[in-house]
């Protein structure tokens, strides 16, 4: 009953101090376009296949599933819809056979999305069609913009936060694929390698005994109201942290995705943590992000988890559905 009761409010709060100093670590950051192997291809095919790829992308490793469906997809994704209408399982599990966590697979899942996402993007690209003009006034907020017009695409709805919307536009603006007119309008994607990171760096604070019990020890499945509180909290921790460092959303969400997925990673340990997150950055880590910090994690000197022996270990709340 504790938890209901504190859930019925807000039991996050935002530390301004925290973000501030997480920006100042960040602040140096210089970013140009991501170099990827498909960027020379036509705008409408990285197009394409951003929106098939991230259609389908959840509760799997990113690098993995985005080289893969880049070797079947690419060159020529925007002509070949009419055959990723047709994706079976089975295609599926083929292409992802050698994935170790064969659990995460769920070809059934991920072919049904790319179907309905490919339907959907013929008529999106079609001459006139919302995608088409997207492409020629590339433009993100308003009727026409690329987040109403990925609302209308039934793989990318049914999260509040719309995550894959938001991951969509980041692509698209950091490889260079569209020059956003309003890029003002970027807004965070908030997913659990986020919100470990905020948890565990003090930018996000629970401020109630039973929900700090939820989040420190065995993982367990949580409840939904929990996560979208906490998402919601690191969503505006996010937004803190970009402005005090002078940074756009996608840059941000992509440096702070890079540190959480390789270094504040769940099964680190508080007996781990200090020399994990002080050693030298390993190659694993991009050259861009590592250039950051000497260390391993460029948050180590403000770090609650890491220097607060009463503020706690946080993990992130399990919660099984493809917005998470």
């Amino acid at each position: 009953m504790s938890l209901d009761r504190d859930l019925a409010g807000n039991p996050f709060r935002v530390d301004l101090f925290r973000c501030f100093d997480a920006a100042k670590e960040l602040a140096s950051y210089r970013g140009a376009h991501a170099r990827e192997p498909w960027s020379a291809l036509a705008k409408v095919d990285q197009l394409a296949f951003k929106v098939l790829f991230i259609s389908v992308c959840h509760q799997m490793n990113w690098d993995v599933l985005q080289g893969a469906l880049a070797q079947w997809m690419l060159p020529g994704t925007s002509k070949r819809l009419g055959e990723f209408a047709h994706t079976t399982p089975k295609q599926i599990s083929q292409l992802l056979e050698a994935y170790p966590r064969q659990e995460r697979v769920r070809p059934i899942e991920r072919a049904r999305m790319l179907r309905e996402t490919a339907i959907k993007l013929s008529d999106l690209l079609s001459n006139g069609g919302a995608l088409d003009q997207i492409l020629r006034t590339p433009i993100l907020e308003g009727e026409c913009g690329l987040y109403e017009t990925m609302a209308g695409v039934a793989a990318y709805t049914g999260d509040p936060f719309d995550k894959k919307a938001r991951v969509l536009a980041h692509d698209l603006h950091r490889e260079g694929i569209l020059e956003f007119s309003d890029p003002q309008n970027l807004k965070p994607a908030v997913e659990y390698h986020l919100i470990r990171l905020y948890l565990r760096s003090g930018r996000v604070v629970p401020t109630k005994q039973s929900v700090s019990e939820e989040l420190i020890g065995a993982s367990r499945p949580a409840r939904a109201r929990l996560v979208m509180l906490l998402r919601g909290a690191v969503d505006t921790a996010m937004q803190h942290t970009a402005q005090y460092a002078g940074i756009d959303i996608a840059t941000l969400n992509y440096i702070e995705w890079q540190i959480g997925r390789s270094i504040c990673v769940e099964e680190l340990g508080l007996d781990t943590a200090a020399a994990h997150c002080r050693a030298p950055a390993p190659e694993t880590v991009p050259g861009d992000v590592r250039s950051l910090a000497d260390t391993h994690c460029p948050f180590v000197s403000f770090c609650s988890s890491l220097n607060d022996p009463d503020y706690g270990w946080f993990r992130e709340p399990h919660f099984q559905k493809a917005i998470y």
